[in-house]
């Protein structure tokens, strides 16, 4: 809620400012607050991996409201004109409390099993849209009041999941380094399509202000987050290669297309479809960032900001470059959406002819280079094995790993559970199966022929 808060609301929109010039340039403030505390975070992990560093992280997330809601105060009680310097601190101070609560919230969620995980991510993006629209249609006090509480729940909350899931292990950022690098086309891409997000969330601040506008705003927040809860299941971190992009792309193309040749409410409708496309990239953005830390086990401080500031960088850049266009009569509504579908091309170039970082495509193609996959045999034996003794879906992937001579360590990590799920699934296939050990498993595979029938797998 805070985050769509200071990125969309308004707060002097009715305050009878001069061209509304200070209240425009605010989520400039709040993206660069949350990507400096993402770097700084990155950059300093072993220190705020550690308890004192956690207590500044707490310090900070408990404080960082109040300085927004006394100028929010000041505007709405006094009347009074915050002057720009002030209002672009507070919103600052936003970002920078943000960045905090994003790595607390991290650090906890990536402890989860991947589905729960993902869920929590989703859920939290709905809630938000309906904060958001509760605190937008309210009274201005009730709504100052919305942004006063909002933090200190959040962290309550935290502190009683903290309880009840380990501390997460310590992994130096030396170690971090050693295991796993972001590649930095996904960060130009990412950066790129920010751009995109920022340039269109600033035309719709300019957009009258009204209940179905923020209904509007609200539902595109929500369905974002819908649209890709089918995709979480199976996001691993490919997503972070260039796949969600190409997904996103044609809900891109149908918002932006239009753009130029549209106004009034159908231009409205274009950028909330765009608004839509940026919450499906955020958050598939951190659920896959959630997936690198299980995979490569690093410490989520390491990563999770450092990957999610380019796309606040971008977004940054593109409400800069409308606000600057517009605010200094240099082009009009026009022009600005010109400039969308330009950045749109671009992006299709990248997406295209991007060359990702093979390393980090390698595990995805695994099975192909397995001694037994070749023309598919060993694939046809364990599909046949596992249909003829009647194993569920998740027995079935388990089995396929234990077939190819996978550990426990390998399996939770691929699939995302626990070694005592693991364990769990592992005895009900060698019950099912009739073998007391992996070499008898192999064994059983081996012999199988190929298109193996129910009676033929026992008989073997």
């Amino acid at each position: 809620m805070l985050f769509f808060t200071a990125l969309l609301y308004d707060p002097f929109a009715n305050a009878g400012l001069p061209n509304n010039a200070l209240a425009l340039p605010l989520p400039i403030a709040m993206c660069v607050g949350f990507a400096a505390a993402d770097v700084l975070i990155f950059k300093m992990c072993d220190f705020f991996a550690g308890e004192r560093g956690h207590k500044v992280l707490w310090a900070i997330v408990s404080c960082y409201a109040i300085i927004p809601a006394i100028v929010l105060f000041t505007q709405a009680i006094r009347g009074a004109i915050v002057p720009a310097p002030f209002a672009f601190a507070a919103w600052l101070i936003i970002g920078i409390g943000l960045g905090c609560l994003l790595a607390l919230w991290s650090e906890l969620l990536v402890s989860f099993v991947k589905g729960f995980t993902s869920k929590a991510i989703a859920f939290s993006a709905c809630i938000g849209a309906l904060l958001y629209f509760a605190m937008s249609s309210l009274p201005a006090l009730v709504g100052i009041c919305f942004l006063c509480i909002a933090s200190p729940i959040s962290l309550a909350l935290l502190r009683l999941l903290e309880k009840e899931t380990p501390a997460a292990p310590f992994v130096p950022r030396a170690e971090c380094i050693r295991r796993h690098r972001l590649t930095k086309p996904i960060d130009a891409l990412n950066t790129l399509y920010g751009a995109v997000f920022g340039l269109a969330i600033f035309m719709l601040s300019r957009a009258e202000p009204s209940l179905p506008l923020y209904g509007g705003i609200a539902l595109a927040i929500a369905a974002g987050a819908l649209f890709m809860m089918p995709f979480f299941s199976k996001n691993t971190d490919k997503m972070m290669h260039g796949m969600v992009q190409k997904i996103l792309f044609p809900i891109l193309v149908i918002g932006l297309m239009p753009l130029p040749f549209v106004d009034g409410i159908l231009q409205v409708f274009c950028m909330l479809v765009i608004l839509m496309g940026y919450i499906c990239l955020t958050l598939v953005n951190l659920d896959s960032l959630y997936c690198l830390v299980k995979k490569y086990k690093v410490t989520s401080f390491y990563l999770v900001g450092r990957g999610h500031s380019p796309i606040l960088v971008g977004v940054s850049l593109g409400y800069l470059i409308g606000y600057m266009a517009a605010f200094t009569n240099v082009v009009g509504d026009m022009s600005l959406a010109f400039a969308s579908l330009a950045l749109v091309v671009l992006m299709s170039v990248f997406v295209t002819t991007i060359d990702f970082d093979p390393d980090h495509l390698r595990e995805e193609h695994e099975d192909a280079g397995h001694p037994h996959a070749d023309k598919g045999r060993w694939k046809t034996k364990c599909a046949a094995i596992a249909e003829a003794h009647d194993l569920s879906a998740r027995e079935i992937e388990v089995f396929n790993l234990l077939a190819k001579g996978r550990g426990t360590t390998y399996i939770q990590d691929k699939l995302y559970i626990s070694p005592h799920t693991v364990k769990s699934h592992t005895y009900k296939i060698y019950r099912k199966l009739g073998v007391n050990s992996r070499e008898e498993l192999l064994t059983l595979v081996e012999n199988a022929p190929v298109g193996d029938s129910g009676d033929s797998a026992e008989t073997t």
